[in-house]
């Protein structure tokens, strides 16, 4: 089992994110979910990557995957999923969650249509987040419980009698409906492939619901987390050490930086100001 996250986990995810409890507090939550995995089932193999995921780590993470189950916060993201399992004929078990409503849906591209045949062109900006909506935790459990089963019947190959449907739940009014859905002809990603990646402007990947910001190095680093410790807290004080990362307050901001070199910058308000601090950062790290 592969485990894709680029997030730590807050204290605000407890509600929602059964994975996780207290302890695990600003650890990845990669390495925490691997970790209550194998408390659970030690017999279950995970491999955690703590990755912000793109086009240019996909192939390296989800290859050989018999099935990519989507628990993001973002279309751009899904996006990205989406094209790489119509190119390799990945099931792609889609849903979202947010305040009381969801949505879920199995797409198993060419057989039935993808997620940009149904839900092209969406904007991030545009669409409503966790951090102005909210979200119940009992919405998130739900629509996890409805994936689980959907991801269940994809391995154990049962096949539900219509497999085009998105599924979409109004916990509100305590209904629901099933969406039958096709092939969408002009599809430029399962249909015409033209792989016209989607036109948004480029900025920071922010975290939903807090004021963090994610920063990928321009290339992958390769750090030595330990020795960059001791030279770290020297000078700032180490809130937390994992064989994954490196948790230290900088001028009252929360950083974690990654092996791989990238970071979670916490408490900052702009793109500018969450470029500016990883600078800062990043200078301490060639200093090492």
């Amino acid at each position: 089992m592969k485990l894709v996250d680029q997030d730590t986990v807050e204290f605000n995810n407890l509600h929602r994110q059964a994975l996780y409890s207290l302890s695990d507090l600003r650890y990845p939550k990669v390495e925490a979910a691997a970790r209550r995995i194998r408390d659970v089932n030690p017999e279950i193999r995970t491999e955690p990557f703590p990755e912000n995921l793109g086009p240019e780590n996909i192939s390296s993470i989800i290859a050989d995957s018999d099935c990519v189950v989507d628990g993001l916060d973002n279309m751009r993201t899904r996006y990205v999923v989406n094209r790489y399992c119509v190119d390799q004929k990945i099931p792609f078990v889609f849903g979202g969650a947010i305040g009381m409503e969801g949505n879920v849906a199995v797409l198993k591209s060419p057989e039935t249509p993808c997620l940009e045949c149904i839900l092209a062109g969406l904007d991030d900006t545009d669409l409503p987040t966790c951090e102005i909506r909210g979200v119940l935790g009992a919405t998130t459990g739900i629509i996890g419980a409805i994936q689980a089963m959907e991801t269940v019947k994809v391995l154990a190959g049962i096949e539900p009698d219509s497999k085009a449907k998105l599924m979409v739940f109004d916990f509100a009014q305590s209904e629901f409906r099933a969406i039958a859905l096709s092939i969408r002809p002009d599809c430029e990603v399962c249909q015409i492939k033209t792989h016209k990646p989607p036109q948004f402007a480029r900025r920071l990947a922010w975290l939903c619901g807090s004021n963090t910001a994610n920063v990928n190095p321009e290339q992958p680093m390769s750090l030595d987390l330990p020795a960059l410790t001791k030279s770290i807290g020297k000078t700032h004080k180490i809130l937390l050490t994992t064989p994954m990362l490196i948790v230290f307050d900088y001028e009252g901001r929360e950083v974690s930086i990654f092996r791989k070199g990238r970071m979670l910058i916490k408490n900052v308000g702009t793109e500018d100001e969450a470029l500016e601090v990883y600078r800062r950062v990043e200078k301490m790290t060639e200093a090492n």
